[in-house]
């Protein structure tokens, strides 16, 4: 065992006790910082020595933003290991929850953060086995970092006592029954604690000891849902399979369980089909990069389409003719409403009887006035009487023309 540097570590201040270890506030007076000394109460057996270093060496390797780092072991000079960690200047979970209560997203978050850290630890091999609150410490950014790796496994062996490795509150039933345990014990532990991040309170809470490992052992736990109306019922039944008995219920490892959590740590989603994630929430796929792009080229296509059916069927406009000499008037089609004519005049028509100066309603008819000036225009002046007649022809025409203006 490695023995402490005479003078190194300066005790500042009680930070806190248990039955196996005390933990207080230190300086290292060799590189200047502010650190957590752990001491155990009891000393160490030849026995344990090498498995405390082998457990201490693997635990100072784990690096992750939610892993209360490892920086020293050693022993006293009396005889007693201690541990030398990473000092944080918050409070404990347990103490947080004591005065604040969290969102469903937050403590979906956290829950998250504690899961991958001990999804990387059973990656290493090695099993916490006392997951719970008064281990989890809050940072004043609002972080939170897991400590004491396997301390509790140890400082019991180290003690010599029988007891239950671990807070019976949070343990497993196969830990309470004495049966191996792996990284699903930890899952176990880690469900009760999550279970309490969501509503405030632990899903066993007995009176006694005895209570308390009977309901872990037979009982099934109230739904977080029916205590927190703002849970969905995904996160229910992500916490009930954390909390299954049988260890093969529960899931396979950590790393599968932050996938399950992963939708709900962002915000708050809507409600999602038992065993299907979201749509948002699934990475993009070749498929639905050209599914993309043939709806861009859909949508294109459709703003040019009305523009291409009006070139192709539009009606063209009516050609517009010109023949010097006539007037434009005379190529327009005008339908003709004649009125009745006035009388005519004693000097152009001296032999009409008095009583045929009525005549009758003419039938409505179309004049083609093109047509009479035309042919009127065409006639050569070569006769007095053509002449004559086509000057007739021109003067009707005007007064038709003047009646239709």
């Amino acid at each position: 065992m490695i023995a402490l540097q005479k003078g190194r570590y300066e005790a500042l201040e009680s930070i806190g006790s248990g039955t196996t270890s005390r933990v207080e506030r230190a300086r290292d007076n060799v590189i200047g910082r502010t650190v957590a000394l752990k001491t155990f109460i009891h000393s160490f057996g030849e026995d344990l020595e090498e498995q405390f270093l082998r457990e201490a060496q693997l635990v100072g390797q784990l690096s992750h933003p939610a892993i209360v780092q490892l920086y020293d072991v050693g022993v006293h000079e009396h005889g007693t290991p201690f541990l030398v960690m990473e000092y944080i200047a918050g409070k404990t979970l347990e103490e947080y929850l004591e005065s604040s209560s969290l969102t469903v997203q937050r403590a979906c978050a956290w829950a998250a953060d504690l899961a991958r850290a001990l999804a990387l630890a059973h990656r290493t091999g090695i099993i916490h086995g006392d997951i719970k609150p008064g281990n989890i410490f809050v940072t004043p950014e609002e972080k939170v970092k897991l400590g004491d790796f396997g301390i509790a496994r140890l400082a019991t062996q180290v003690s010599g006592s029988d007891r239950l490795k671990g807070t019976p509150a949070y343990l497993a039933p196969e830990q309470i029954l004495g049966a191996p345990q792996d990284q699903r014990s930890d899952q176990f532990s880690f469900g009760i604690v999550f279970y309490q991040l969501l509503t405030g309170a632990r899903p066993f809470d007995g009176s006694s000891l005895g209570a308390v490992c009977s309901e872990i052992l037979y009982a099934e736990p109230v739904p977080p849902s029916k205590r927190n109306p703002a849970v969905p019922r995904e996160v229910d039944r992500v916490v009930a399979r954390c909390l299954a008995k049988n260890p093969l219920e529960r899931f396979d490892s950590f790393d599968q369980l932050v996938r399950s959590l992963y939708p709900f740590t962002r915000s708050r989603p809507a409600s999602l089909p038992a065993g299907k994630g979201s749509w948002w929430m699934q990475p993009s796929k070749h498929r639905d990069i050209w599914m993309v792009a043939a709806a861009g080229v859909l949508l294109a296509g459709s703003l040019q389409l009305p523009r291409a059916l009006y070139e192709r069927f539009r009606i063209p406009p009516a050609p517009t003719y010109y023949r010097p000499g006539v007037p434009y008037e005379a190529f327009r089609y005008t339908e003709q409403r004649p009125a009745a004519e006035p009388p005519p005049d004693a000097s152009d028509a001296p032999d009409a009887a008095p009583g045929q100066t009525e005549q009758k309603e003419m039938p409505r008819r179309m004049i083609h006035l093109g047509k009479v000036a035309l042919t009127n225009a065409s006639h050569p002046d070569n006769s007095h009487g053509s002449r004559s007649s086509a000057s007739s022809s021109e003067s009707h025409v005007s007064r038709m023309a003047a009646r239709n203006h």
